[in-house]
């Protein structure tokens, strides 16, 4: 009687290497992921950066971009309003963002602020350098945003 299939100890082999395989790839692929979740959020760090500078270019008026610093780090840009400027009224460009829900890393800045003027230049005074550092669930997995005195991101 001839049967064509597999045996079940052939088949308990095959999941054991399957699993093997699997154990051994799972912390390369995990390393991977927070590494881009890092590379992710420097990248949406520094487009927020360029939409505060349009803005103030664009609107001729102040801009800023706000960080939060630690596990609860989000990023927001606010401007003058199009419509009805008043006193003490702002607008807020695309909404706040927590980076560290969207990408699970942990921010840390050395400020919390940084201002545009209409020119597009930082207003936040002379000298200062801005350094925003991403950090990763994996340590080794960080890596850091600088903004010059003038606002420009020099990475």
């Amino acid at each position: 009687m001839e049967r064509s299939g597999f045996t079940t100890i052939e088949m308990i082999i095959v999941v054991v290497i399957i699993g093997v395989i699997a154990a051994i790839g799972f912390p390369k692929i995990r390393g991977t992921l927070d590494k881009t979740n890092v590379r992710s959020a420097r990248v949406y760090l520094s487009t927020q950066l360029v939409t505060a500078r349009a803005t103030a270019v664009q609107r001729g008026c102040y801009a800023v971009v706000h960080f939060t610093s630690g596990a609860s780090g989000a990023i927001w840009v606010t401007a003058c309003p199009r419509r009805m400027p008043g006193a003490g009224t702002v607008d807020t460009i695309g909404g706040v963002e927590s980076l560290a829900d969207r990408y699970n890393v942990t921010l840390t800045a050395t400020r919390d602020s940084v201002r545009f003027d209409p020119r597009g230049l930082s207003t936040d005074g002379a000298g200062v350098t801005t350094t925003v550092r991403i950090s990763g669930n994996i340590a080794s997995n960080s890596d850091s945003i600088f903004i010059n005195p003038l606002g420009k991101v020099v990475r």
